[in-house]
């Protein structure tokens, strides 16, 4: 049984499965991870035909606390304020910047990474773009300051304010956090510089709450020392983030709902929900699901920092059935960290391309069968047919750099007849190495262009004479190969290396140093089997003479 399996068994009747998002910056790589596998969730939850809602929210009624970068000080006269009240980020010249549009920060950023835009006439938009239509997620999509402002919550936050001395006492049991005897759960607008992460809430008298926007009452903004009263309703300010998370339980009914496990420790934020929930709201609490982190080789990403890869930059990259199959293939508890390098790449190819070759055979697991299921951008009643023909994507990045060579010509050259998925496959894993020669993370791909004949010579000059003999033996070997495949190329290359003495388990680098350097002029290069299985028999030889 897979996590999927076990999340799902004895869930009956209608399913709810509710995630969100704080927009205050870029959507990192990680933010993909809690999106997919609720996506998933859904997705097998329909397939047994239950009646499913996967929810997504936009958290934009929680404070700017943090500059997001590349935005210079632009928001620091913000800071404190709802993310629905911050303007949207613009360029140094001023100028809005392509993808991050909107009436607000919130909007600008939930609309990037999710491609749903809100419009306050119009309500809810769908603008066609974003990760969740790349990606095929499918959800039914909240702001929290339409929720607030509707009233829905108003009845919930009236519970918390009268039972403040039980939340009180439910913060320093669980999580040792002790508030004083005036603090009232929930954080109201201030009237006169609209912040809401400076206020600080007393005296409920069923009707309103009197505040203080504090001066330095967070690190990171500055009240402006207003005092006043203010209803507690439609909008005028939040609950804290724990309250509010059990408050969206029992608001929609949520069925599950995972997080990060950070959320999930030992009495951490899920742990106070939870008995805030059943304890103060009396309501039920969604099946937890926690997940470790997503990291791309071991970075440590931050969305208001800039660091690492922003989920967008990802998505651009990858065909989108290839990221959902990194993302899903983990059990959730277990931790992601992608080396995103070619060799993982083109391991990832393989790895994916072997599990669509069994699903399209009908020989697959019943676990195989559900993940690929899952790691389509589009739900399929029937597997496609998977390519037969597929050079690795190592191979294919190097030829696609090859200014004189067009990939699909090659392969022709070659006597190769590709199907028209064939082609279609090959085609995805050509747009992957024109955005690693290209695009924005073009150092994550090393560069090897073939060298003309007068360079190659020039090379040939630098090498050893053993490294010349084994050149040679290769040609020989290599002429009368019976089968052109990279195995067998690889096979033939380490013998060509003991017919000259070279070891080739101690002194492979020696040999392959040979190749390299009259193909590239390099070092080092591609997989030298599955680059000359690409690059051809004829071609090969000639280079090798």
């Amino acid at each position: 049984m897979t996590w999927i399996d076990k999340a799902l068994d004895g869930c009956s009747g209608q399913i709810v499965i509710n995630d969100s998002k704080t927009p205050s910056g870029r959507a990192h790589v990680g933010s993909l991870r809690g999106v997919l596998i609720h996506d998933a969730l859904a997705r097998a939850a329909r397939e047994r035909s239950l009646d499913t809602t996967f929810m997504y929210g936009c958290d934009d009624m929680d404070a700017v606390d943090e500059i997001p970068h590349g935005t210079g000080d632009r928001f620091t006269e913000h800071l404190g304020k709802p993310l629905w009240a911050a303007p949207p980020p613009v360029g140094p010249d001023g100028e809005p910047i392509p993808g991050l549009e909107g009436s607000s920060m919130a909007e600008a950023y939930f609309g990037e990474f999710t491609g749903k835009r809100f419009d306050a006439a119009d309500g809810l938009a769908d603008d066609g773009t974003g990760l969740f239509g790349q990606l095929g997620v499918e959800a039914e999509f909240y702001r929290m300051s339409d929720i607030y402002r509707s009233g829905r919550l108003d009845e919930i936050i009236d519970t918390f304010l009268r039972a403040a001395a039980d939340v009180r006492q439910i913060y320093l049991r669980l999580s040792g956090a002790e508030r004083p005897d005036d603090w009232l759960p929930f954080q109201p607008i201030c009237e006169r510089c609209g912040r809401i992460g400076t206020t600080y809430a007393t005296d409920y008298d069923g009707e309103t709450v009197a505040y203080e926007c504090r001066p330095s009452l967070v690190t990171w903004a500055a009240g402006c020392g207003h005092r006043g009263r203010v209803s507690p309703f439609g909008g005028n300010g939040k609950l804290p983030w724990k309250l509010e998370w059990a408050a969206k339980w029992k608001l929609f009914g949520v069925s599950i709902e995972g997080a990060g496990k950070d959320h999930m420790a030992a009495s951490g934020s899920h742990e106070v929900s939870s008995a805030l929930a059943r304890q103060v709201l009396r309501c039920g609490v969604p099946l937890p699901l926690p997940y470790e982190f997503f990291t791309l080789g071991g970075a440590k990403m931050s969305s208001s920092k800039g660091i690492g890869m922003t989920a967008s930059e990802l998505a651009e990259l990858l065909p989108a059935e290839l990221l959902r199959y990194l993302v899903l293939r983990t059990q959730p508890r277990r931790a992601i960290d992608f080396a995103l390098d070619v060799p993982s790449l083109t391991k990832a190819f393989v790895e994916y391309e072997r599990l669509w070759q069994a699903a399209d055979a009908g020989n697959e697991t019943a676990n195989q069968q559900q993940l690929y299921l899952i790691s389509q951008a589009e739900v399929v009643e029937r597997v496609p047919t998977a390519p037969m023909f597929s050079p690795p994507f190592d191979s294919v990045l190097s030829v696609a750099q090859q200014p004189h060579m067009d990939l699909m010509r090659h392969v022709a050259s070659l006597g190769i007849d590709m199907s028209n998925a064939e082609a279609a496959w090959l085609r995805e894993k050509e747009a992957v190495a024109r955005t690693l020669l290209h695009g924005a993370r073009r150092d994550l791909a090393d560069k090897f262009e073939l060298l003309d004949d007068e360079q190659s010579q020039h090379q040939r000059l630098r090498l050893a004479d053993r490294q010349r003999e084994f050149l040679l033996s290769c040609r020989q070997r290599l002429e009368t190969l019976e089968d052109w495949n990279a195995r067998a190329i690889q096979d033939a290359l380490f013998e060509a290396a003991r017919d000259v003495g070279i070891d080739p388990r101690a002194e492979a680098a020696v040999a392959f140093e040979a190749i390299y350097r009259v193909l590239f002029g390099s070092e080092t290069g591609p997989r030298a089997g599955s680059f000359l299985a690409f690059l051809g028999r004829p071609e090969t030889l000639r280079r090798l003479t």
